[in-house]
């Protein structure tokens, strides 16, 4: 019922927006130090190592060793962080490019924190990280001006897109539901709609159980009981439930109950728990502000990119790989970078 999000180890916000495409043609022309170039500037592999070995430890630290080999969909964690980096690379690169086009530099104050962040990452670095990265000090401060450039693009790009969103816009709910189902998912995500018998019978349930709560029953205990999902409560703001499901819970006060909610994936009651979470409620108000941040970025972004090209060298890309950094302990690329601001 709910929209599914998936949450990704990215930290800055402006490296994850951006729809638009690069005109990619994969090359041998490359060295075999240099990962991509867009348009004629060249990414190197260390660079981009700097980056995957940080994601690959973080995950590992957070979730465990065998994290990689589980599945996100029809891929492994492990490809996907891949992907998810080699992505965020590019956009470092074409954003730079972007920085030069809006005539955007760094400030001296900038620089030193990013000369800072160099020092203490690269000091930090035990003598397997060493090994395998191959960077110079000079190299990984170089990363960190680039990384601070890319932000500040965005920073630029939206520094005056101020949506006004009321609480109401972004209010959010906390409620109780029992659900009765209308149709069955086979093993490969097939759906088969009940006969019209077996969806009567779901109806006749549903309104059996209403008529339970009418005459006093306790709803969560009826819920826990008689329910169809997967769990009974539910904590969302508007735009992530099925519509019809929305529309009656945010009609409802604290404590009220709905009547029978009739919808395509079958029936449901709800019950109010509380209708205005405002630490929630604040949070997705700030969310949906970085939303529309993102859209604006992205009507200046997309055509920018779409009139960049971009040589790829898939053949050391592919050389890089989770299983040969495994020695690696290094993860705290970013909190240098915070810890120096």
């Amino acid at each position: 019922m709910k929209k599914k999000i998936l949450s990704v180890l990215i930290t800055a916000v402006i490296l994850t927006t951006g729809c638009g495409s690069l005109n990619v043609k994969l090359t041998t022309g490359l060295s075999k130090d240099q990962l991509f170039k867009i348009n004629g500037s060249p990414f190197s592999v260390n660079e981009a190592k700097l980056y995957l070995t940080t994601e690959k430890n973080v995950c590992e630290n957070s979730f465990g060793e065998d994290v990689f080999d589980k599945k996100i969909g029809d891929t492994t964690f492990k490809d996907y962080i891949k992907q998810n980096i080699k992505d965020k690379c590019a956009k470092i690169k074409t954003l730079n490019l972007l920085a030069q086009k809006r005539k955007l530099e760094l400030s001296a104050d900038e620089q030193d924190r990013a000369k800072r962040a160099g020092d203490s990452y690269y000091n930090s670095l035990g003598k397997v990280d060493k090994d395998y990265l191959k960077v110079t000090k000079e190299d990984v401060i170089n990363a960190y001006k680039e990384y601070l450039l890319a932000n500040k693009v965005y920073d630029d790009v939206v520094k005056d897109v101020n949506p006004e969103i009321s609480d109401a816009d972004a209010k959010v709910i906390k409620v109780v539901s029992i659900y009765k189902k209308t149709f069955t998912m086979d093993s490969e995500g097939k759906r088969t709609d009940y006969s019209e018998d077996e969806k009567q019978k779901a109806e006749n349930e549903i309104n059996d159980l209403l008529s339970q709560v009418n005459d006093g029953a306790d709803f969560e205990s009826l819920a826990s009981e008689n329910t169809d999902a997967d769990k009974t409560e539910y904590q969302f703001g508007r735009g992530e439930m099925i519509q019809e499901f929305e529309d009656a819970a945010f009609s409802l006060k604290t404590g009220e109950i709905s009547s029978v909610i009739k919808t395509d994936e079958g029936y449901y009651i709800i019950k109010c728990i509380n209708d205005y979470l405002e630490n929630e409620t604040q949070t997705n108000k700030a969310k949906m502000v970085d939303e529309a941040k993102k859209e604006a970025f992205n009507k200046v972004y997309d055509p920018f990119v779409s009139g960049l090209s971009s040589e790829f060298n898939d053949k050391v890309w592919d050389e890089i790989t989770i299983e040969g950094m495994k020695d690696t302990t290094v993860s705290n690329f970013y909190t240098c970078l915070e810890e120096n601001q």
